[in-house]
């Protein structure tokens, strides 16, 4: 996943949902993320073609080791730009919302030059 986008946000809907839940279908995924149906079954199908989710035969989601590894990678950048939104002295909560879109937003190469760019300057 170049960059992470809309499907991201479905990843982790499903990772949180199957915290609680035994079985996630793509209906819980729309109602959780305030969307429609389709929209959720747009993003499920390009997910399972990227190889990042699949759909067994009672309709449970599940993350591939794939999916599991480009979530991680997400919420690593998220936790990168969270401690940078604290610093700079956001409120927790908008640190951690506008985190998580950043970390979505940007492309790996954009996230590898920022990051590599501030470690120069703020040591």
């Amino acid at each position: 996943m170049e960059s992470f986008g809309s499907g991201a946000r479905c990843l982790n809907a499903i990772l949180t949902l199957h915290k609680r839940f035994l079985c996630v279908r793509s209906v819980d995924v729309a109602h959780y993320l305030k969307c429609s149906k389709p929209t959720v079954s747009a993003m499920v199908s390009r997910l399972i073609s990227e190889g990042l989710l699949t759909k067994e035969r009672d309709s449970n989601l599940q993350l591939t080791e794939q999916g599991l590894e480009a979530m991680k990678e997400c919420q690593e950048r998220s936790l990168y730009f969270q401690s940078l939104l604290l610093s700079a002295g956001l409120d927790p909560e908008s640190a951690e919302r506008e985190a998580f879109s950043m970390a979505q937003a940007v492309r790996p190469e954009t996230y590898d030059a920022f990051r590599s760019l501030l470690e120069k300057h703020i040591p």
